[in-house]
């Protein structure tokens, strides 16, 4: 395929999202493929990380939905002979479209969240122009056809997220602490996510064995870090939860780990930290909030737990204190054939030849 793709990334904070387009774009170009992402101007922080994997273009995407951006993308789009814009939020697709309209280029919509379809006027207007949907989990499928006519359902394709394995190979073994327990959260520090009831069942087992610890690795999202910060005080275990930021080695974070934890009582469209978790090694305990379940789908990986259930949860946690849980090449077999990025890009490829 010697197309040129261009991303158009509207997100303001990087996320499991962007983290998929800078992984689709690192494999693309592995295997020869020129890849653009559109970017705000005002984003410093994305124009550097995609400049890694991409060819960067700025543009004015935060105000008018990128609306003032049209004239200079089209010409770009026209110049470069891009065949394929990848949209990756609906806010975007409006711009998108638009840009089809000037430029004959194909859209695919990636459904990145866990959202039913929309069946107005507007939204159907989108659909009849839009050339593909690519739906992240079996539940996001799901969600996005069950309102729509076998021909509209044509244009919807399953093509599961996938993990840059190569991310995860730099250590052989867990890096664990023998004398302590430690639990992890990996995520956006947000209130859909569950935290608080993550530090209702972790003050439990902090209360009932020694030596515990709670890390939390993530981006602090509208100011909820100020929330947690305050429940840890009130539930006098700030000595026991750290809070790490965001990180850049999530394979040394993971396989320091005994359990990872994403207790989301948001409906979750995929789950990429549980596939990173257990290709590390380190087992998942996970809500039954949205498509966890079509990942942890032998016990041995993990469990799935009654969302906002603080009982359930602490129960896992105990059993994961009382039952070292590990494992290696199956776990590593089990992502790469069904949730690796190079499955994750055959998948899009197949999709651009079909329309």
């Amino acid at each position: 395929m010697d197309k040129n793709i261009i991303h158009i990334v509207i997100a303001k904070t990087w996320g499991g999202g962007e983290q998929y387009v800078y992984d689709v774009c690192k494999e693309m170009k592995k295997r020869g493929l020129q890849t653009y992402v559109v970017v705000d101007k005002r984003n410093i922080g994305m124009q550097k990380k995609f400049s890694e994997v991409s060819k960067v273009i700025v543009s004015e995407l935060y105000s008018l939905a990128g609306l003032r951006s049209v004239s200079t993308l089209s010409s770009f789009i026209k110049k470069n002979n891009i065949k394929y814009i990848n949209c990756h939020s609906g806010h975007a697709l409006l711009l998108c479209l638009i840009l089809k309209k000037i430029t004959g280029t194909r859209v695919i919509m990636f459904k990145h969240n866990a959202l039913p379809a929309k069946n107005d006027l507007y939204h159907q207007w989108q659909r009849s122009y839009t050339d593909a949907y690519v739906c992240v989990s079996n539940l996001v499928y799901d969600l996005q056809t069950e309102i729509l006519s076998d021909i509209e359902k044509q244009k919807f394709y399953l093509i599961y997220n996938g993990i840059d394995t190569s991310r995860f190979n730099k250590y052989q073994n867990n890096m664990r602490e023998k004398e302590s327990y430690v639990v992890g959260y990996a995520g956006r520090i947000a209130e859909d996510k569950g935290i608080d009831i993550l530090l209702e069942a972790f003050g439990k087992i902090a209360d009932k064995y020694n030596n515990t610890k709670l890390l939390l690795a993530g981006a602090d999202e509208k100011g909820y870090l100020q929330t947690i910060q305050h429940l840890i005080e009130v539930k006098s275990i700030s000595g026991k939860v750290h809070y790490l930021g965001k990180i850049d080695d999530m394979e040394r974070f993971y396989k320091s780990l005994d359990v990872l934890v994403l207790p989301s009582v948001v409906r979750e469209a995929f789950g990429l930290v549980i596939c990173e978790s257990i290709y590390c090694g380190t087992p998942v305990i996970t809500t039954n909030s949205g498509a966890q379940k079509e990942i942890i789908i032998d016990a041995a990986f993990g469990c799935i737990v009654e969302k906002n259930n603080v009982e359930e949860l602490f129960r896992a946690l105990e059993y994961y204190k009382n039952n070292a849980n590990s494992f290696g090449k199956e776990a590593e077999q089990y992502i790469q054939n069904k949730f690796s990025i190079e499955k994750c890009v055959d998948g899009i490829l197949n999709v651009y030849k079909s329309i």
